[in-house]
């Protein structure tokens, strides 16, 4: 005669009973104990990201060229002393792997991994409207909006540098998982791209800035296929305005308010929010997603979003 089972003897009934309840507040968002490496980490969105892991209980490793501005980021935003600055040139392999191999012997582990640096050349004139110039012009205009290596150089940083950044911390981040510091919670490779990667207009201010954050952008969904059967996620963040040397001088306050329908450019609440959701529990579900941060920014473009 069979024997009568129950829904709390069924590991799949199990699984869906304890996936109705809800985490506390705390746990959903935590980040304690979490190892980052966050390339570009001294300023801009990398240094928003970097003080949001580290102030909330992360172990971050900020990394860039420029040692003295890590340093520097370091000793003054530090909140727990888990901000911690390493040299490392993104273009350069071996320069990344020696970064990965000293967090190797310091940790064995990271959880996540922020290819946030990026560059920005090729910087495009007004361009006018039909009929102020003829087509010479308008040649000429485009033409001289930069170099072949500027092109090439935007592409080597934005694109290049997140696939072999990626591949360069793969054990890593498996070790990470195999850690298991936080139930449910996978290692993860966030990109930073932008949201001018979905942009076709002709007022975009770089064509190869945008082009290769597109690039970069397609190259974070790839990485979620790559890297699903070892449980590694990957996601992109897509940034409108945001404070940044990138930025520094070519926009206004009133640029901003003109062309963001919320009027404001983004803050650390606004990055720092975003990053503690995919680095956490919370957003331990999401993997091969983009995730557009700009105040709606890209409403007011044909956009491929």
């Amino acid at each position: 005669m069979p024997i009568a089972t129950t829904s709390l003897g069924n590991p799949t009934m199990n699984m869906f009973r304890n996936g109705n309840v809800l985490s506390d507040l705390q746990s959903l968002f935590s980040v304690e104990g979490l190892v980052a490496v966050v390339t570009g980490g001294g300023t801009g969105i990398g240094l928003m990201i970097a003080k949001a892991l580290e102030h909330n209980g992360a172990i971050v490793y900020i990394v860039s060229r420029r040692l003295d501005v890590l340093e520097a980021a370091a000793s003054e935003h530090n909140r727990r002393g888990n901000l911690i600055p390493l040299q490392g040139d993104v273009t350069d392999r071996e320069s990344m792997q020696a970064v990965a191999e000293t967090i190797r012997e310091r940790h064995g582990y990271i959880n996540l991994l922020v290819n946030n640096a990026g560059l920005a050349k090729n910087f495009l004139p007004k361009l006018p409207g039909p009929g102020e110039v003829d087509i010479k012009k308008y040649q000429e205009m485009l033409w001289n909006a930069g170099t072949p290596q500027d092109f090439s150089d935007a592409f080597d940083v934005n694109v290049s540098a997140v696939w072999y950044n990626a591949v360069c911390f793969l054990d890593l981040l498996d070790a990470g998982n195999k850690r298991n510091n936080t139930p449910g919670v996978s290692s993860q490779i966030l990109t930073v791209a932008s949201g001018g990667a979905f942009r076709k207009d002709d007022k975009v201010f770089s064509v190869s800035y945008t082009l290769s954050k597109s690039a970069a952008t397609h190259l974070g969904k790839m990485l979620a296929h790559f890297l699903k059967d070892w449980q590694i996620r990957s996601n992109v963040i897509a940034p409108g305005i945001f404070p940044s040397e990138m930025v520094d001088g070519l926009i206004s306050d009133e640029y901003v308010k003109a062309s963001v329908p919320l009027h404001r450019a983004g803050t650390i609440d606004d990055m720092g929010g975003l990053v503690l959701f995919l680095s956490s529990r919370a957003g331990a579900y999401l993997n091969g997603t983009v995730q557009l941060i700009d105040g709606g920014r890209l409403l007011l473009y044909p956009s491929s979003y």
